[in-house]
């Protein structure tokens, strides 16, 4: 069992979580919830095992780096769903846990006895959480969905991309991990609800849930003008100048988000008089005027390198940045300041090193104790916790369960 070493990393010591997702939303939830102390242990496919094992490249030493980033502090197990021995299997291991996490279409798991209902049947106390496309209710209710299908359905993607260009896609997996993020803490509240009640929960989350809350100021803009937001490229519709300029050589983005940013703005590029201009003086008129403010900040961006734009806007305390790529993050002193990246040894990936949770505790990270398993590392190992003698699992093994 996990046995994290920082105070953060112990939080959820002692409570066992059934993993019976796949893809991205589900198993960057119940990696949350590994990183935060709880046992995790992951179901996976015979001989093929979870999805994202398959997506690549890019891989790092033959292995998905999807994969790879969803899944440590977990146990790994493959038992086959669409057998009945299977089933008996997880729904024993089921009426043992204290979370059961479940990413599987509405309905799909009815039939398999995995259901909420069945499940508390059997564990009256289990937090139980389902992780879907579209929730449990509504015409679409039953329809797969991927992280870029909910960007298209929910018009996230129609915000993206340059003015009069098609629509983009974001480049992460953004509802996947927002969906992830609610689903955690949709079961945290629900524990601590345990702790004071002695009651189990059903928490439910979607994918279109949580790209309807990313577009919550969208969505009430919309109903309080009456009209479409645009795209804006690199800029926004509400706040002005904030957007990346070019230089002489490249180019920086500039936030100057209020009145007193744009007045030490307009005084490094040595026209402080635009601050005085009525056009300008608020954020507001700045919104109305954009293109006349434009029209004189943009040429006079470009008589400088973005190096020396950086050391003048650095001394005004303007917020500025270039537009790194990955490989200058990771290279950057603040990247490895933030110490999000954190070693995790593993038998097929020598040197493996893992984004660490976004946030400490009293100074501390949480730990990794356990890299991504290997497909049905852990099944000899987790089954005998669950009561299953090495006969029976020579058994199971012999009927195609465990691959």
């Amino acid at each position: 069992m996990p046995d994290p070493n920082t105070t953060l990393g112990t939080t959820l010591h002692g409570l066992r979580v059934l993993d019976l997702t796949r893809n991205l939303a589900g198993p960057y939830c119940t990696m949350i919830l590994g990183d935060l102390g709880a046992d995790v242990i992951k179901i996976e496919r015979p001989g093929a095992g979870d999805d994202t094992r398959g997506w690549s490249p890019p891989e790092w030493d033959g292995v998905s780096t999807v994969f790879l980033s969803a899944n440590r502090n977990k146990r790994g197990i493959t038992i086959d769903l669409n057998n009945e021995a299977g089933l008996e299997v997880v729904r024993k291991m089921a009426a043992q846990v204290d979370i059961v996490v479940e990413s599987f279409r509405p309905g799909s798991l009815k039939k398999r006895g995995l259901d909420y209902a069945s499940v508390k049947a059997a564990n009256p106390t289990v937090i139980y959480c389902s992780l879907s496309a579209f929730g449990s209710t509504g015409p679409l209710k039953d329809e797969p969905g991927y992280d870029p299908v909910l960007q298209a359905t929910t018009g996230m993607m129609a915000l993206t991309g340059e003015p009069g260009q098609g629509a983009v896609r974001i480049p992460i997996s953004l509802i996947d991990m927002g969906a992830a993020m609610w689903a955690a803490m949709g079961i945290l509240a629900s524990l601590r609800n345990r702790d004071a009640t002695g009651k189990g929960a059903l928490v439910e989350t979607s994918l279109f849930e949580s790209s309807i809350w990313w577009l919550n100021y969208h969505i009430l803009g919309y109903f309080g003008t009456g009209r479409l937001p645009e795209r804006w490229g690199s800029g926004t519709a509400m706040i002005a100048p904030y957007e990346v300029f070019p230089t002489a050589d490249d180019g920086l983005l500039v936030g100057a988000a209020n009145d007193n940013l744009f007045r030490r703005f307009t005084a490094a590029l040595g026209v402080p008089q635009m601050a005085a201009d009525p056009r300008f003086t608020t954020n507001h008129a700045r919104v109305e005027h954009r293109q006349e403010m434009l029209a004189v900040i943009r040429p006079i961006m470009t008589t400088r390198t973005t190096a020396e734009w950086e050391a003048i806007f650095r001394a005004e305390g303007l917020p500025h940045s270039r537009v790194l790529t990955i490989a200058q993050l990771v290279e950057s002193e603040q990247f490895h300041e933030a110490g999000m990246l954190q070693p995790s040894p593993h038998p097929d990936v020598p040197g493996l090193q893992l984004i660490d949770l976004p946030v400490t505790h009293n100074h501390e990270r949480t730990s990794h104790p356990t890299p991504p398993p290997r497909l049905g590392e852990h099944n000899a190992e987790v089954l005998g916790e669950f009561g299953f003698s090495e006969e029976e699992q020579v058994k199971l093994k012999a009927a195609g369960v465990l691959g």
